[in-house]
């Protein structure tokens, strides 16, 4: 995982968004591209570069192989989304983009980061519950879990 870039996404980043969706299968698309608003949102960003999300990607090999981002990120509690391509699960790749997405919003002062994930990802929720976010409760009739990491202000 040493060889993986996370970088900023960027507009001329169409075509590695189109084919990091594409490359999605079933279970992937069933738990985080559900009404392929999670595509939307990533294609709205490349051609918008909106100030009130961000975007980043993991590179592989001229390939892109993962996706954290913030929703919300004016807030001072942004919502986190995370996505590792098929086939390179399970190699740390994920710790690796939450940890990343950790780092920026303690260096912009934010006071936590929330998620969400359906009841069926154990291991988004194992991934999560790794890096210190909480389990807050469940939403959307009861499929939806709803997870905090606050962030310890120094006294």
């Amino acid at each position: 995982m040493d060889e993986i870039l996370i970088r900023d996404m960027k507009p001329e980043d169409v075509a590695l968004v189109n084919d990091f969706f594409d490359a999605m299968g079933p279970e992937t698309r069933a738990l985080f591209n559900r009404q392929d608003c999670n595509r939307n949102g990533a294609l709205r960003f490349c051609a918008e570069q909106d100030t009130n999300h961000r975007y980043w990607m993991a590179v592989l090999d001229g390939k892109m192989v993962g996706l954290v981002f913030f929703m919300q990120w004016s807030t001072g509690i942004p919502v986190l989304g995370i996505a590792v391509r098929d086939g390179i699960r399970g190699k740390g790749l994920g710790g690796k983009l939450i940890d990343y997405a950790i780092a920026e919003a303690k260096a912009a002062g934010k006071g936590g980061i929330s998620l969400t994930t359906q009841f069926a990802n154990l291991r988004g929720q194992t991934l999560y519950e790794s890096r210190g976010f909480q389990r807050m409760g469940q939403y959307v009739n009861g499929i939806e879990i709803f997870y905090l990491l606050a962030f310890k202000t120094e006294e």
